[in-house]
């Protein structure tokens, strides 16, 4: 489905019916990346799943005029959860869309009723960011096929195996493949100052008792885990798993104990 906002081609789908959640996906990726790793935890429950494709990104349209941002990116999110006519939701956000996922309670809490967040942004500019250190986890000898992803595989997955390579294809590739990336360069232009929400100081401060859950990477190399963790002393009604054997791509790296987590915090 699309939905025009701001004369902006955005699209959506929607699976089951119920309490709202949204589910926003990471910079370069699309909303299968989401729905794929989500959906086989809310199996007979009563959740209604919006999944978004951010601008130029997915099938959603790209857009230059305004400057993109992530301030305008976030309302721009709300007004197309008001054209569909969702007032109240919960929120999953991966990466980049945790960033947004984060803007998006605190700006607008009163309609936000739960964060659930894997590997959220929570530094724009990247190199203020606290990183890990990299590292794989080959199981069983795995032989990389030949691709043209295969280093991107290996630079961002922690767990080598068969069956990441087989998620990182269904659920990562899909999205790189029709990413606008003149669409995410405008997005970080000028040392990151439009990618940066103009409050990120005071979104680092807020204290909350929206219930949260955070799951982070140990071996993080693209956001970190540090500074996600030190939110749990502001939110008061905070989860917090940080995986040994997992990196950035978390859902691939650990899909069993990723879906563990889903169902454990959308009863």
């Amino acid at each position: 489905m699309q939905q025009l906002v701001d004369d902006i081609l955005i699209h959506y789908e929607i699976i089951g019916t119920g309490e709202p959640i949204v589910f926003i996906h990471g910079l370069c990726l699309d909303l299968n990346s989401m729905k794929f790793q989500y959906e086989p935890a809310f199996i007979g429950k009563k959740y209604q799943r919006i999944y978004i494709d951010l601008p130029g990104m997915g099938e959603s349209q790209s857009f230059f005029a305004p400057q993109p941002s992530s301030d305008y990116l976030m309302e721009l999110i709300i007004k197309f959860l008001d054209s569909i006519k969702i007032n109240t939701f919960y929120l999953c956000g991966h990466s980049y869309g945790g960033y947004l996922s984060l803007g998006i309670a605190y700006n607008h809490s009163n309609r936000v009723k739960g964060l659930f967040l894997t590997c959220p942004v929570v530094t724009a500019n990247s190199n203020k960011r606290i990183v890990e250190a990299h590292s794989n986890i080959r199981i069983n000898d795995f032989k990389i096929p030949s691709s043209k992803y295969t280093e991107d595989f290996i630079g961002m997955n922690v767990v080598i195996d068969k069956i990441s390579w087989q998620k990182y294809t269904e659920e990562i590739i899909p999205g790189l493949e029709n990413c606008d990336f003149n669409f995410i360069e405008r997005l970080q232009s000028d040392n990151f100052d439009h990618y940066q929400f103009q409050n990120e100081m005071e979104l680092k401060n807020w204290s909350t008792d929206i219930p949260v859950f955070l799951l982070l990477g140990k071996h993080d190399h693209i956001v970190g885990f540090k500074e996600q963790a030190k939110l749990v002393k502001k939110f008061g009604k905070c989860n917090l798993l940080i995986l040994e054997n997992a990196g950035h791509n978390l859902p691939v790296d650990q899909s069993e104990i990723f879906d563990s987590c889903i169902k454990y915090f959308f009863v």
